[in-house]
């Protein structure tokens, strides 16, 4: 199952590419030689394609309701005009095991491409490349005689959950434990089996 920005694609991408570079420059010296310093690893670049059917699929995902290509187009280029870093949530499970692997991680989208092969139709297949997104944090720490108080948030867990419209387990999972990777626990806790249906209005279990 493959998330971005929070909205769950129909198909996951077969192949992803991820690239490492690293910012290496050369400089030229006086003698005619070249001397090499290194600026360290360039944020990753994430490349794959993506199927975005236009008819309902048995071995596609959908969050309520069945979307078209469209929508996806959409919410990708609504993406790119944020020009803002977003949540990409790959998660994959691999045949006779019940392990699920995860990549998660913040992403810039850089680039999309629609392609509309024949050979296809009337499916529509979007190339996409995502840059990591990395931050440098700088502090200040400033010094005052006034004595601080500290205020301590207190949250306690509620017992059930009522899914609403657009909602999925890892959605929940991120909302009420604050890790979206809780969701397998979330389906076993209630019972729900692959492919991890819900339906809106479902009460759910959050503590045993």
């Amino acid at each position: 199952m493959l998330y971005i920005d929070d909205v769950l694609f129909p198909v996951a991408p077969g192949k992803i590419v991820t690239e490492t570079e690293m910012d290496n420059n050369l400089y030229p010296l006086v003698d005619g030689s070249w001397v090499g310093k290194s600026g360290g690893r360039k944020p990753r670049k994430i490349s794959f394609e993506l199927l975005l059917p236009m008819r309902e699929y048995p071995f596609a995902y959908y969050e309520g309701k069945y979307c078209d290509a469209e929508y996806y187009i959409e919410h990708l280029n609504r993406i790119a005009e944020k020009s803002e870093a977003v949540d990409f949530d790959l998660y994959r499970s691999y045949k006779g095991s019940d392990s699920v692997y995860l990549t998660s991680m913040k992403v810039m989208l850089e680039k999309i491409n629609v392609i509309e092969d024949a050979k296809n139709l009337p499916d529509i297949t979007v190339g996409v490349v995502l840059r990591e997104a990395r931050w440098v944090e700088s502090r200040v720490t400033q010094e005052t005689s006034v004595a601080k108080t500290e205020r301590q948030d207190t949250f306690t867990l509620p017992e059930t959950y009522t899914v609403k419209k657009g909602d999925s387990l890892w959605l929940i999972s991120k909302l009420v434990y604050g890790d979206g990777a809780q969701f397998e626990y979330l389906a076993a806790l209630n019972g729900i089996k692959k492919p991890y249906t819900i339906y809106t209005g479902q009460v759910l279990k959050l503590r045993e």
